[in-house]
This record gives structure tokens, C-alpha cells and sequence, in this order.
């Protein structure tokens, strides 16, 4: 049976949504509600926070990143609070979303089956702008 991994709250995650324009996404994991005081010297946020549907413990945020930063060098550093508490003295470090780096080795890691099998004439749209093609 597959198990969920472990919830860490007070933890950040982001992902280069398009790392030639700098679009990146932001997922704070804070249960006891919305993050605050949400900033960081790497990134300007665009919009959010935004909660999840599904588990309302993540939230997320459009940012742009300055030239050169990706969350894929691991050397994004955020800084927020959740439930009035800053994480780690007051920075912390943004990891890469597991995953995120390359979708060729998602897609290996996957046998090779497409995440979307049937798609209509120009693909299906995603939410973040890629299109999924069949």
C-alpha cells in the first residue's frame, strides 16, 4: 500500500514554472492558516497566497525570481511566518520540488507512460500555462 510522506509544516518548496522568464512558484506548508510577512531577497511574489483545495495546510504564490535564480540551484532563501512564527531564526532555505528538475526523468522514473493519455487537438491546459499534449 502507498503510504503519504510525512506533513512537515513551517516548510517551504518551490519550482521554476519558466526559468528563461523567471516565473516560479512558491508552496508553503503551514497549517495553522494563511503564511505572513511572506518576502525574500531572491523573488518578488506576484500573486497569492493562494490555499489548496485539496489539503488547505499548502499554500501558494506566483513569484518572479531575479536574473540568474532558479529554486533548481537550492539557493533560494524565503522568509514568512506561520501561525506568528518565523521558520528556522528567520530564513530558511527553499528546496526544489522533488521532481521538478527535468520531465524526461519523470517520465522514466514513470515507465514512460504520459500522465495524460487522450487530449484534445492542442493539448489540455494545465492551470500554469503548459499545455499537455497526447
Amino acid at each position: 500500500m502507498d503510504e503519504e510522506p510525512p506533513y512537515v509544516d513551517d516548510t517551504a518548496w518551490g519550482i521554476d514554472i519558466d526559468s528563461e522568464a523567471g516565473l516560479g512558484m512558491l508552496l508553503i506548508a503551514c497549517a495553522a492558516g494563511e503564511p505572513t510577512n511572506t518576502h525574500s531577497p531572491d523573488f518578488e511574489i506576484l500573486e497569492g497566497p493562494h490555499q489548496d483545495e485539496v489539503d488547505g495546510r499548502y499554500w501558494y504564490y506566483f513569484v518572479q525570481l531575479r536574473p540568474g535564480v532558479t529554486f533548481a540551484s537550492n539557493e533560494v532563501e524565503g522568509y514568512w511566518e506561520c501561525g506568528g512564527e518565523q521558520p528556522g531564526g528567520g530564513a530558511a532555505p527553499v528546496a526544489p520540488v522533488p521532481g521538478s528538475g527535468d520531465a524526461d526523468d519523470w517520465q522514466d522514473d514513470n515507465d514512460g507512460e504520459a500522465q495524460v493519455k487522450f487530449a484534445p487537438k492542442g493539448g489540455v491546459e494545465t492551470g500554469f500555462g503548459g499545455i499537455a499534449r497526447g
